[in-house]
């Protein structure tokens, strides 16, 4: 009897282990790894993951938070299971890592080794997928769809100036920012409506701005630009207005959350008006800046370009702007837009010098 009760009572034991491990078992993600270790110079120890890698720092993630270590501090680092890793000699491997005298080891999965240095780290990724790891290589706008962002919006407007109504608009705004380039286009369609007593429409007049500029770094903030704008306003005697400038500008700041440039340069300005007044041409300074702040899901954009005759300087374009979007849900997005246009002295003697334009929209975000 005493053999048999514990008996029993071992195999209650066994049966409450084999449930407590079940349990444990349960509790422990698919497809978890063993940690990841890292020892600095002075002796001190972290487990974690590395993340990646950013220049000559590593980025390692320890208890939930990012750290940054630069490259030199490491004396040691280990990795049990596999990662991809992209070294400074563009070499892509999957390999398990692991300390030695003299550096790191890499064993790769066919056997093979490879001695390295924690400086030798370009790049880390999934072992799974090595593919991401290859170096983006940015060339003249290329890859172009790497660095985009598009928003295409419409809504209402107000307009006061040559004309005071109220009515669409629609806009569509395409940014590229690189080290090496950057391009910006806008462009906005407004519309003015006017009714007679009985209803009927007396004037349908559109009005379309539409800009772009290109720069090119050409050495540390140095850039070199060319700007162009073309806009039709029948409302203020325009029926086409082509500016055309080209120069130099420099980069203040540049980071994911400002933009700060200023450029001078020089072009021309040639009118074709809707009267039977003679078109005009002159040649332009062409002072511009801008700047661009992201706070959250809030970016704006403040825009101010002077474009004063070389013949005349009283004589010039004044324009200004602010561009508000707030991210909403899944790139929906609002947009509200303040246009600010002087013209000194207006095209024809009717038109006035003041026109400004509003815009409430509501549109779709990409990309950035």
């Amino acid at each position: 009897m005493i053999y048999h009760s514990a008996l029993r009572s071992a195999a209650a034991r066994l049966c409450v282990a084999f449930l407590a491990l079940w349990a444990v078992g349960l509790t422990i993600p698919a497809g978890a790894t063993a940690q990841q270790s890292l020892t600095f110079a002075d002796g001190d120890q972290l487990t974690g993951e590395l993340v990646d890698v950013v220049d000559s720092n590593w980025v390692f993630n320890y208890k939930g938070s990012d750290i940054t270590i630069p490259a030199a501090d490491i004396q040691a680092f280990t990795a049990p299971e596999p990662i991809g890793i992209r070294l400074a000699d563009t070499t892509i491997v999957a390999a398990t890592v692991r300390p030695v005298p003299d550096g790191l080891l890499l064993e790769l999965a066919d056997g093979t080794t490879r001695l390295v240095q924690p400086a030798d780290f370009a790049a880390v990724g999934a072992a799974d997928d090595l593919t991401a790891l290859e170096p983006i290589i940015i060339g003249l706008y290329s890859p172009f769809f790497k660095f985009w962002e598009t928003l295409i919006a419409m809504g209402g407007s107000i307009q006061k100036g040559n004309t005071d109504e109220t009515n669409f608009s629609f806009s569509f705004d395409l940014d590229r920012e690189t080290a090496k380039d950057r391009i910006d286009f806008s462009s906005l369609l407004t519309t003015s409506k006017e009714f007679d007593d009985e209803g009927q429409e007396t004037k349908n007049e559109p009005k379309l701005i539409v800009g772009l500029g290109t720069d090119i770094f050409i050495s540390g903030p140095l850039f070199a630009g060319v700007t162009m704008r073309w806009q039709h306003d029948p409302s203020k005697d325009l029926q086409f207005r082509q500016t055309y400038s080209a120069g130099l500008g420099y980069q203040f700041v540049q980071n994911d959350n400002t933009n700060f440039l200023a450029s001078l340069g020089a072009g021309g300005r040639f009118d074709n008006l809707t009267t039977t007044e003679p078109d005009r041409n002159t040649p332009i300074l062409d002072v511009s800046t801008r700047f661009r702040q992201r706070a959250g899901p809030v970016k704006f954009v403040v825009r101010v370009s002077y474009n004063p005759s070389l013949r005349n300087f009283s004589e010039f374009e004044l324009i200004d702007s602010l561009d508000i979007g707030i991210g909403l849900v899944s790139g929906l997005t609002f947009k509200w837009t303040i246009l600010h246009e002087f013209n000194n002295p207006p095209p024809s003697e009717d038109p006035q010098h003041h026109d400004l334009t509003m815009t409430f929209q509501l549109g779709w975000a990409a990309g950035g």
